[in-house]
């Protein structure tokens, strides 16, 4: 897997537009996911940490990936508190997410150089989250805070924030427009990209084909 600075890895995802989540609780399906969403066109992806053995099957899957998707780069989410964010980062995780805005995570990243993306529901926390070394910010749950219209008024005092609404992020293109008309730096996409029952029944080509789809509408918006 490709080793990525901070930057770097902010700049790769305004590119892809859409950073891609998901989990599961084997290596085997987890390099089906990745396979589909390389065939489609992703090269960042975030492994949640939400199940009995994540950090196990991430480890496994960062080998794996290294080997036959070398241009593939692997991050963590889920990532509440700083012994999590040593133990994913010590498996090989290229950058952090997380649905919290934690300091001490903050500050391991910032010792290490690591991409770290927290997550904020208020301006308040965002600005706190930028000043403690946010590269991008998590804006979640994006849906239930207000949507795009949320977006909007943030970025109205707050343009300079860089912001990646995660919760309500569809396949549909007036979904996905309307968030980047507000200026978000990219999107965060989990069950309605890769859903359980997908994963569950082997579609892996139909994985596939949706993120075709995806990055087909966001070359547009």
């Amino acid at each position: 897997m490709k080793r990525l600075s901070k930057d770097d890895i902010g700049a790769a995802l305004a590119r892809q537009r859409a950073l891609p989540l998901f989990n599961c609780g084997d290596v085997a399906t987890g390099m089906q996911v990745l396979e589909a969403l390389h065939a489609g066109g992703i090269r960042f992806v975030e492994f949640t940490n939400r199940a009995a053995g994540a950090l196990d099957v991430f480890r496994g899957l960062v080998a794996e990936a290294a080997a036959k998707l070398p241009a593939m780069v692997l991050g963590a989410g889920t990532i509440i508190d700083v012994a999590q964010a040593r133990d994913f980062h010590a498996a090989g995780a290229a950058f952090l997410v997380a649905p919290n805005l934690d300091e001490e995570v903050g500050a391991y990243c910032r010792e290490h150089g690591l991409f770290w993306c927290p997550g904020t529901g208020t301006v308040t926390e965002m600005i706190r989250a930028h000043r403690l070394g946010a590269s991008v910010i998590k804006v979640f749950p994006a849906d239930t805070l207000g949507g795009p219209a949320f977006i909007k008024g943030v970025r109205g005092p707050c343009a300079w924030l860089k912001l990646m609404p995660s919760g309500g992020v569809t396949l549909d293109e007036a979904n996905l427009k309307a968030w980047f008309a507000e200026g978000v730096h990219c999107v965060g996409m989990g069950s309605h990209l890769v859903d359980a029952k997908t994963l569950a029944e082997g579609r892996f080509t139909e994985l596939a084909d949706r993120a075709r789809r995806l990055t087909a509408i966001l070359a547009t918006v």
